[in-house]
């Protein structure tokens, strides 16, 4: 076990992963899902889209409101209220349309706001 110095004073005390001490906020976005845990104050979730990749959302991924920050997305949700293509600065809340399930038609940036 590795001993660091603690903060503010000469002594040691052990060291264990960061893992142990910090849960993490995200798990790993799989293409074609996105596995979002939602938690207390979550923050928005960056995603950068390349060209032909899928995510699907779920309500329990908690999200509010998708906002396209730049290129364009193809959207649809369950049931079916229509199609859309966003573009930069275009919104969507979902509501009660689950699930939601989101393409990029070229590269894109898109923020998830919970």
């Amino acid at each position: 076990m590795k001993t660091v110095p603690s903060l503010g004073t000469s002594a040691s005390r052990p060291f264990h992963s960061m893992t142990a001490h910090v849960a993490p906020v995200l798990r790993v976005l799989i293409p074609g899902t996105a596995s979002i845990v939602r938690e207390k104050n979550a923050r928005p979730v960056s995603l950068h889209l390349t060209r032909g990749e899928v995510h699907r959302l779920d309500r329990t991924d908690g999200v509010l409101e998708i906002q396209v920050l730049d290129g364009v997305v193809w959207l649809t949700t369950t049931p079916a209220d229509g199609d859309r293509q966003l573009r930069a600065t275009d919104r969507f809340s979902p509501a009660a349309a689950w699930p939601i399930v989101f393409e990029a038609l070229q590269d894109a940036s898109v923020l998830l706001l919970r």
